[in-house]
Order: C-alpha cells, then structure tokens, then sequence
C-alpha cells in the first residue's frame, strides 16, 4: 500500500512537540521571506531551506534528514566556490555527498520503535584524540587553501576540518557532534558576514547559518537529555 505525502509528512513530524513544529516553519519562512525582500537569489535560498530541514530533522532522529541535505550540500558547495570558499566547497562536493550515504545506511540499522535514530557519545579518551586530529588537520589544511589563493585560508580551514569531523560523528550518532557544528555554524556566521558585506544576493546563506547556530544549541541541549534519561 502506497503511502502519500501528507501520511509521510505526519509520519516524519511524529513525536516532535508543538514549539519544534512552529520553529522549523519560523525558520524556514524567515529564510524565505526576508531573503527575497532584500533580494536573495533563488538557489541560495533553495540551498539554505533544505540545509535547514536537514539539521531540523538530523536532530530529531530522522533518517529523511539526509535527503535534504544532498541537496543542500551539492548548491552549497556551488555557492562557496562562486565565493572562493575552496575549502566549504570541496568539503560539500567531495564529503558530504557520500557520507549523506554512508549516513542513511547506518542510522537505518540503528533505529528506535519510533523510528528515530539511537543516540551515542565518545569516551573521555576518544574526545581528546578527536581535539588533537582537528588541530592538525586545520593547520595543515590552512596552508593548502593559502596556497590555492583561498579568499579565507584559516578560517576556510576551521569550518572543514571542523565540518569533516563532526559529519563523522553524526554518522556514528554522537552527542559530541553538536558541539562541534555549533562552533562551525559560529564561524561560519562570521565568515558570510563578511561575504555578505559584498553583496546582499548572499543573506539567505548568512540567515541559514544563524539559524544553524541556534539550532545546534537546542539539540545538544535535547541530545544531552534523551542521552541521561537511556543511562
């Protein structure tokens, strides 16, 4: 039996309370609106909607959420080279997609009864290694981006290694995870600031990213919870 699309919508927003429900229309219509009115383009405002319901979703458990974000990360990723955002726009392109994959087969073997993804977190150990690999990495790939003549070199450098480490742990479903998008999404915030400062065709990038940093806050809050009420 076929299931519609009302039924699939129902089905994915089950178990979400009243305020989580209005927040992601409030986000998403914000996005919408205030980047037209002050003159946003049609693909960055596509790319920052699904971008979006994919942390929304991510955050609840869904595995839909990746859906979404294949696409938010094959536009975002054009809408970071067009800025000479080299590093955002390989680690779209060349990382994102796949493990949006990698994603869907994982969180689909590691499911509750409400069909929402079973959460996980690092030892005290695993968390220093992690701040150790990310350290080197972002040094090592700063100098890569200076030499390719990156707009933004250290900071490009910060939001990838950062992005690559923290889609890893989405995958494995670690609550540490938020952290690290939470520091990504502030300098991230800074850096399209900056970009935006050229031209206003961009807010619906800045806006997505602001969203994102408030978003991360609330689900780590909430990951932190759902994480003390399992032990």
């Amino acid at each position: 039996m076929q299931t519609t699309v009302s039924e699939r919508i129902c089905r994915e927003l089950s178990g979400w309370q009243w305020w989580e429900i209005i927040y992601l229309l409030c986000c998403t219509g914000a996005i919408g609106v205030i980047s037209a009115v002050l003159g946003g383009d049609s693909l960055g405002i596509a790319s920052a909607i699904a971008g979006t319901l994919y942390t929304l979703l991510a955050g609840k458990g869904k595995i839909s959420c990746y859906f979404f974000g294949v696409f938010n990360s094959v536009t975002y990723g054009y809408i970071a080279y067009s800025q000479k955002l080299f590093g955002d726009a390989m680690l779209n392109w060349g990382w994102y997609v796949p493990m949006m994959i990698v994603g869907i087969i994982c969180w689909r073997r590691k499911r509750d009864e409400q069909n929402c993804v079973i959460k996980n977190h690092l030892s005290w150990q695993e968390r220093l290694d992690w701040l150790l690999w990310c350290i080197a990495g972002i040094l090592l790939y700063a100098i890569v981006l200076f030499c390719l003549g990156g707009s933004q070199p250290l900071v490009d450098s910060t939001t990838t290694v950062l992005s690559v480490s923290a889609m890893i742990l989405t995958v494995k479903r670690c609550v540490e995870q938020w952290l690290m998008w939470i520091l990504v999404n502030l300098i991230s915030v800074i850096m399209w600031i900056r970009v935006y400062q050229t031209g206003q065709e961009h807010i619906a990038t800045l806006l997505w990213w602001m969203i994102m940093l408030i978003t991360g806050v609330i689900f780590f809050i909430q990951w932190i919870r759902d994480m003390r009420k399992i032990s």
